[in-house]
This record gives structure tokens, C-alpha cells and sequence, in this order.
């Protein structure tokens, strides 16, 4: 093995070049579990060399993580027409008072016109982003004016989802909470209460309500929220300590919407199955099932790639290993 001057002494890509030659030759003798940590430092070495690169021909500028990621993974699927999510503080923001739940909520202004009213939320909804979240909170506020404080659900609805993208998760809790009591039927709305209370940490109510959706059956609700169904439940029964569940739940919603699911997502929860199954068999076997067929969703996708060929090398399969992480120095 090279020695640690060496390695310091050499660019990447001639370190890269030696540890594949050296892979290759014990590959050749036979020595297969030899080759594959040569083969891992090999394409270790050349991403590093390309992040390397990447970086200077940025000049050396490197993108912040997003804020409020975790917020974003849970509500993905539900803020239909938000970029991402911020907790950034926001200043000037119009109030819009909370509206907490009542049994029987007042009627709306007779002189408002109720299909102009929802056009006008429609259009709200279509512009909300993290850029334009206090116009829409101030077009929400002129309606509430308009209505006397007695928006619709489709507008208590896109309320919690601008307080959600300006940072405000318990604001918009109670937001959806008052738009599910005047439609209480709404799997929609019921997906979106579940995803709140995950984004609050709520986790047994976030299950309570998610696993409410799922029992009505998957075939009462459309594409996008069954993919917001899966994303959240997945993530409440992992949080609840559940991992092979929510392994099997990420395997489900690949087999039906795989393009929906973001790769970072499911290799995070794959990633994570192979920890906890060093223990469990059973949970082990879930997660490399969940990477084999992520990796034929996104057979030339080379972070699926290097994330099987990890896995398993981990469980001692140096054969299957060694052959992706050729493909992956080709």
C-alpha cells in the first residue's frame, strides 16, 4: 500500500490510478475481499479530486446545506408550489391573525362571491414560494378582510403552508387543524395535519393521522399525496423506531411513484437500515433490497452505485462489490 508521504506527495488521480492497478492485480490472483477496499479508495480518491475541481472552478465558493431541510423532507409533497423552506427570521410580515378550530365556524360574507374567492386562493397557491411567501401572506390577509375573518378551508390550507415556509411550524399547525374542522373529510388535509405535526416533533399524532390515510386505502387520493403519504409516513415510523417499516414503506413508494422518490432520501434511509441491521438480519436485508432496486430505477447513477457496492461489501459480498466499483472507475 502506498505510504502516507506518498500519498500526500501525488494528485488524486495518480493515487487513484495505483490503488485501482493494485485492486486489479489481487482481482486477477483471486484475492477478491484484498480488492475491494483498493477499489473503494480508488473512487474515493477520484470524487474528492472532481469535488476538488468543482469547488475551484466556483471559486471556491461552496453551497450552505439548506435550511430547515428537515422541515422540507417532511413537508415535501405538501408545500405544492414552494421552492424550500427557511427558518430564517422574517421581518414585516402582514398579520394574519391564527384561527383556532371552532365546531361551528361563522358563515362567510354573503356579498364574497365563493367560486372568485377560490380562484383567488388558486392563484395564491400557484405563486407560493420561499421568495414570494409574505405577498402571499399579505393577499391571504386581504382576503380574510374580504371574508371577515372566515377564510375557506383551501385558504386556511395555503395559510399553514406560507407560515410553514416562513418558519412558523405551531402557527401552521393550527392552521391546517382549522381548515380540516370545516372539511373533515379532506385525505388531503389529513396528510397535511400528520406532515405538520411530524415538522413539530409530534410524531404519535403525525401517525395517528398518517396512518389514518393509509388505512382509507391508497386509491382515494391522487399521485402527489400518496407520494406525501409515503414521504411522511415513512419518516414518522422511522422517528417512532420503527426502521424496517419505514424501509418497506420507501420500497413500496419506489415500486409505485419511483419518480418520485428524491435518491438522497431513499439512500439516507438505506444507509441507515444497514446500521441498525448489523443487528437484524432482517432490517439488513431490507435496506440492500431497497439499494438493489433504486439502483435499477437509476442504473447509472453513481451515488446509488458506490452506495450498494458499500453495502455490500459491509455484508461480506466482496464479488458483487468489487464489480460496481469497477464500473464506477471505468
Amino acid at each position: 500500500m502506498p505510504s502516507d508521504a506518498e500519498q500526500t506527495s501525488q494528485p488524486s488521480g495518480a493515487m487513484a490510478d495505483r490503488y485501482y492497478e493494485l485492486a486489479e492485480s489481487m482481482n486477477q490472483r483471486g484475492a477478491m475481499e484484498l480488492a475491494v477496499p483498493f477499489y473503494r479508495q480508488a473512487v474515493a480518491l477520484l470524487l474528492a479530486e472532481r469535488e476538488s475541481l468543482q469547488q475551484q472552478l466556483q471559486g471556491g465558493a461552496v453551497s450552505p446545506a439548506l435550511k430547515g431541510s428537515a422541515n422540507q423532507d417532511a413537508l415535501h409533497g405538501l408545500l405544492e408550489a414552494a421552492d424550500f423552506l427557511t427558518d430564517k427570521p422574517v421581518a414585516a410580515e402582514p398579520a394574519v391573525q391564527p384561527v383556532e378550530p371552532s365546531a361551528s365556524p361563522a358563515p362567510a360574507s354573503p356579498s364574497v362571491d365563493q367560486d372568485q374567492l377560490e380562484a383567488q386562493i388558486a392563484e395564491l397557491s400557484d405563486e407560493l414560494s420561499a421568495k414570494t411567501a409574505l405577498q402571499v401572506m399579505a393577499g391571504l390577509k386581504a382576503l380574510a378582510d374580504q371574508t371577515k375573518g372566515q377564510l375557506p378551508a383551501s385558504g386556511l390550507a395555503l395559510l399553514g403552508k406560507t407560515q410553514m415556509v416562513l418558519g412558523k411550524p405551531a402557527d401552521s399547525l393550527k392552521s391546517f387543524e382549522a381548515a380540516l374542522v370545516k372539511d373533515p373529510q379532506s385525505l388531503d388535509l389529513q396528510i397535511n395535519v400528520g406532515a405538520c405535526h411530524l415538522a413539530n416533533q409530534n410524531v404519535d399524532a403525525a401517525l395517528e393521522f398518517l396512518r389514518g390515510v393509509w388505512t382509507a386505502g391508497l386509491d382515494q387520493i391522487d399521485e402527489k399525496s400518496r407520494s406525501a403519504l409515503f414521504r411522511n409516513l415513512s419518516s414518522a415510523e422511522g422517528k417512532a423506531g420503527r426502521p424496517l417499516v419505514a424501509l418497506q414503506l420507501h420500497r413500496s413508494w419506489l415500486e409505485q411513484l419511483p419518480d418520485s422518490v428524491p435518491i438522497e432520501r431513499a439512500l439516507k434511509c438505506a444507509n441507515q437500515g444497514l446500521k441498525l441491521g448489523e443487528n437484524d438480519g432482517l432490517i439488513q436485508k431490507e435496506a440492500l433490497q431497497l439499494l438493489r432496486e433504486l439502483r435499477a430505477v437509476h442504473p447509472t447513477e453513481k451515488q446509488v452505485i458506490q452506495a450498494l457496492a458499500d453495502g455490500l461489501e459491509s455484508v461480506g459480498d466482496y464479488r458483487e462489490a468489487a464489480l460496481l466499483y469497477r464500473e464506477l472507475l471505468k
